[in-house]
């Protein structure tokens, strides 16, 4: 079974593969403060990247 063995402040924590989007989806959108705006602005500049131009 694969998936992802957390370290750090995610140590103790096992995620499997197929719950891998959940768990990262989750956190990125309920996790601390740091993380939601972390993952905020690199949603933003990735949607962004292809069939845009930014102005201003």
């Amino acid at each position: 079974m694969g998936g992802y063995q957390g370290i750090g402040p995610e140590a103790g924590t096992f995620v499997p593969k197929e719950k891998a989007y959940d768990y990262a989806l989750g956190r990125c959108l309920s996790g601390l403060p740091d993380e939601r705006e972390e993952f905020r602005e690199m949603l933003v500049e990735w949607y962004y990247s292809g069939n845009w131009i930014e102005e201003g």
